[in-house]
């Protein structure tokens, strides 16, 4: 099940991508092109087989899983300033891009990393699936590791949120609705990965699913703005998009 999620995740980023890169090279909203590759990207590390292969090329030492850990905190920083651009969200751009989002981000990595190197990470786990596994400090520590990298991504979201849900519940076109529907669940799900670290080991399938959930939320809900940026061409009706989509 979990490579399921795993696979799935990646395919569904991969071809959101694909559909993007015609727009990108004529350099229409490239910023969501560089966002929806580095979700490509992350999620393509989250697979076993291809974070086993390039951890193993870095030594073993779960080097790829800190690395993954810092290309979410990038693509989430860009999410959450495109999305509050393009929604016009005055309050959640600030929020993000002030004092508050930079102390967020700061003390996020300063937590993850300072958690990573105090384990003992030797053996490629994808996930860190294996660490926990080795009790001591490594059992006690992973869960924090897992919840500080998940802090960030949660902080962008929730200031989001409410422009994201007024955005649902608002007059606008239906593809523009969905959009934010979906980006919507996406940062709900992001929001529970936090807690969702500590959960006790039965729970880890659902524990999982949410992760996934939140990735694909996004990337979805950003598929859909890109669509409602072309009925807004074709229709020459510029409520049919969020604003600035072509910026």
């Amino acid at each position: 099940m979990i490579a399921i999620l795993q696979w799935g995740t990646l395919v569904t980023c991969t071809v959101v991508l694909l559909l993007r890169v015609p727009d990108a090279i004529r350099g229409r909203n490239r910023a969501v092109f560089w966002i929806l590759a580095l979700a490509t990207l992350c999620s393509l590390l989250s697979v076993t087989g291809p974070y086993e292969a390039i951890d193993g090329a870095l030594g073993g030492w779960n080097l790829t899983h800190l690395l993954l850990r810092f290309l979410v905190f990038a693509a989430v920083l860009l999410v959450g300033l495109r999305v509050a651009t393009g929604l016009e969200d005055e309050r959640g751009y600030r929020f993000i891009a002030g004092p508050a989002g930079r102390w967020a981000l700061a003390l996020s990595a300063v937590v993850v990393a300072g958690t990573f190197f105090l384990m003992d990470t030797r053996g490629s786990s994808s996930g860190l699936l294996g660490i926990a596994d080795k009790g001591g400090p490594n059992a006690a520590l992973a869960p924090f590791y897992a919840a500080a990298g998940r802090t960030y991504p949660a902080f962008v979201s929730l200031a989001l949120l409410p422009a994201l849900l007024a955005t649902a519940r608002s007059q606008l076109p239906r593809l523009v609705r969905a959009g934010a529907l979906l980006t919507c669940l996406g940062a709900l799900a992001t929001a529970f990965t936090v807690p969702a670290s500590f959960a006790p080991e039965d729970w880890f399938l659902a524990q999982q699913t949410v992760n996934y959930l939140a990735v694909v939320g996004y990337v979805l809900g950003l598929g859909l703005f890109w669509a409602s940026g072309l009925v807004a061409k074709k229709s020459g009706n510029t409520r049919a998009t969020f604003r600035k989509n072509e910026t």
